[in-house]
């Protein structure tokens, strides 16, 4: 059979200069009484990335350095030199030296990829303030990324409830020009969640849809901040296939980035040492770094629910229903089993995929999808990254997943020669 090799390119804004090369997995924050241990695990998890959010001086620094040691991403904070959190923010950083400094300072440490600027600025003066630092920062420092991440829907704000959130996501993206498009949305546990609807009803689908919308508007990646323990403490009976149900479900919508907001409470405890998941997020890291250079190289075209989600939704909802429809698909057919979702992703060359996720974080599924045609079915392999013929001739789909988990596969028309394929960075 023959074997294909595709080009993908770095991904990012085009009125910034940062742009994206790998999947990203990240944590969030540099906590751990014993930071050696925590960066340390963090790395043996398979995370490439720690964010420093909301971190000071010296807890900043001493990660700086360890980052480096053991070959970690960083993406720099230090409150006492710049940046802000909501409606908290230093006064007395905002000097036209300020980028200049701490360009210099992180001058020698090639790990440190970027600066977090500001976590969920939401007023307007807060964006206009972010949008600042990240072109002071960029003119000083431009091979790195300014970074700065949107705040959720039930902000209490900007919320569906009022129908302002998603003037609230584009007025974030258009007043800030961020390279990458980030959000958090923490939905096990938050006020309004039921333990048997799981989160068939919850507003995440909605956010993930407006994030496509703008990521597609700005052309920008999007990134995705996921809760990995009982962050609202209301007693969820917190499980792992919670988390990985919303990893996937980023990634059916395009995510290029999953960020760990818990991992100091999950990957780690904060002493530093393993945490309660550790092993779990190790291999599903794993499994991330093998699909991600696929992922990297394809774009959300479609996404699909069953009927089962948001049901009746109020008027006010509206722009974050996906207006897709399985007719629209030249592969998909039918309809979807409960508590199915589906991603179509195709690559700039005509290759599509279907990403299949088993919404529910309980139990099992098997799912079966009815295709238009014949096709050929590969499947993108978790172990190695690599695709391999699972069906020659098949007109259904069939697929047994186990509670939260996903496939990916991609779909040929028998009307082509058969080919694997792989994708290679190019710049």
């Amino acid at each position: 059979m023959q074997h294909k090799i595709f080009f993908r390119f770095p991904l990012g804004n085009s009125k910034r200069v940062w742009k994206q090369d790998n999947f990203i997995l990240s944590s969030f924050q540099g906590k751990g009484k014993n930071k050696r241990n925590a960066v340390e695990n963090w790395k043996e998890s398979g995370l490439n990335c720690v964010e420093l959010g909301w971190a000071e001086h010296d807890e900043a620094w001493e990660v700086v350095r360890l980052c480096e040691e053991v070959g970690l991403d960083l993406i720099f904070q230090d409150f006492s030199e710049f940046g802000g959190m909501q409606q908290w923010h230093r006064d007395d950083v905002r000097s036209d030296t300020m980028a200049k400094d701490i360009a210099h300072k992180l001058k020698p440490w090639k790990r440190t990829i970027g600066y977090y600027v500001w976590d969920e600025p939401y007023k307007d003066d807060q964006l206009y303030e972010t949008r600042r630092q990240i072109d002071e920062i960029e003119k000083e420092d431009p091979e790195r990324l300014g970074f700065t991440v949107a705040i959720p829907s039930y902000n209490g704000i900007y919320t569906w409830e009022n129908g302002e959130f998603p003037a609230y996501l584009r007025r974030f993206a258009d007043v800030i020009e961020p390279s990458v498009l980030s959000l958090d949305y923490y939905p096990i546990g938050i006020e309004g969640w039921e333990k048997d609807a799981q989160l068939d009803n919850s507003k995440m689908w909605l956010d993930l849809e407006m994030m496509r919308k703008v990521c597609r508007e700005k052309k920008v990646p999007l990134w995705f901040y996921f809760q990995s323990y009982d962050l609202h403490k209301r007693g969820s009976g917190f499980s792992f296939p919670m988390a990985r149900m919303m990893m996937y479900a980023a990634c059916l919508y395009g995510a290029k980035a999953l960020q760990n907001f818990t991992a100091p409470s999950s990957i780690t405890d904060m002493e530093g040492n393993k945490g309660q998941y550790f092993y779990e997020f190790k291999e599903i890291n794993g499994e991330f770094a093998k699909l991600g250079n696929t992922l990297m190289a394809l774009d959300n075209k479609y996404i699909f629910h069953s009927d089962d989600l948001l049901q009746n939704p109020p008027d006010t909802y509206k722009e974050g229903l996906s207006e897709d429809r399985i007719s629209d698909s030249t592969i998909l057919d039918g309809t979807l089993a409960s508590r199915t979702s589906i991603g179509e992703l195709h690559d700039e060359y005509g290759n599509k995929y279907l990403f299949i996720l088993n919404r529910d974080y309980e139990k099992a599924n098997d799912i079966t999808l009815s295709l238009k045609g014949q096709n050929r079915i590969y499947l993108v392999d978790r172990t190695d990254g690599r695709q391999k013929m699972t069906n020659e001739n098949a007109s259904a789909l069939s697929v047994h997943l186990e509670a939260g988990d996903a496939c990916l596969f991609r779909v040929q028309p028998m009307s082509e020669k058969a080919f694997t394929l792989e994708y290679r960075l190019d710049k």
